[in-house]
């Protein structure tokens, strides 16, 4: 029988909190924003599923500006204000060379398509769309070409509520059992407690057995009431300083 088991693909730190996550499922990239508490600015960092870096650092002077998605070699922006838009701004960025591809601040980013940011004009009525072609920052008022919404698989566990099998009736667990099917397998995350903290735990079974189980994190203050999610054979784990994530293999 094969033996199944749980690998710690990679490990990434930043200086600050992580506010957003965007992931591309075609490129197998992950762009993350973070910020500075002190003054809001944000940082953006972009790598693959393998955790190399394809963007180390892009620092953003205005605060305003926050991540929208991530698509091939190009990272979105958008502008927006604290109650209503400051100035609406949508901004794409190259990855490999950190250019600035297009930064327009009379558009409101409505939606991203495969190649493409729908926009409205704030100073135009309602009704008419124009297109931003991502790789070029070409603005067209129509487009012939079917649109379609980028490969993006990303999916979150589920608590779960049935019976325990017998293999996991034994567990001292601390609250919610999550549960996750993976091809013909099932990954299990609970909490257990030690002590005045809390361990956070990831489990590979079948349905008769465990096949491996590791901690994933450690000595955590309170409980994580969404432990990771999945996309494709990888499962990410945010720590509970929001500022370290990590990835597993399954």
């Amino acid at each position: 029988m094969t033996k199944y088991t749980i690998n710690k693909a990679f490990e990434k730190s930043f200086p600050y909190p992580i506010w957003k996550i965007e992931v591309d499922c075609t490129k197998k990239c992950i762009a993350i924003e973070y910020r500075n508490p002190d003054n809001t600015r944000p940082t953006f960092a972009v790598f693959d599923f393998r955790g190399q870096d394809l963007l180390h650092s892009f620092i953003e002077q205005e605060k305003e500006w926050t991540l929208e998605a991530v698509q091939g070699d190009y990272m979105i922006l958008k502008q927006f204000g604290s109650n209503t838009p400051i100035k609406e701004g949508i901004k794409i960025v190259h990855i490999p060379s950190k250019n600035i591809i297009y930064t327009g601040m009379e558009y409101i980013l409505h939606d991203v398509f495969e190649g493409y940011i729908k926009a409205a004009h704030r100073s135009i009525p309602s009704g008419l769309d124009f297109y931003i072609n991502i790789q070029t920052g070409e603005i067209q008022n129509r487009i012939i070409t079917p649109l379609n919404y980028p490969l993006i698989h990303v999916h979150y566990p589920l608590p779960y509520t049935g019976k325990l099998p017998k293999f996991m009736q034994s567990l001292a667990v601390e609250d919610t059992i999550w549960l996750q099917p993976i091809r013909n397998n099932f990954i299990w995350a609970y909490h257990t407690k030690a002590h005045d903290s809390y361990n956070l735990h990831l489990c590979l079974s079948s349905r008769s057995e465990i096949f491996d189980t590791k901690i994933i994190l450690d000595n955590l203050t309170k409980l994580i009431p969404q432990p990771y999610f999945q996309v494709e054979d990888y499962i990410f784990f945010l720590s509970n300083t929001k500022q370290e994530i990590v990835a597993y293999l399954v």
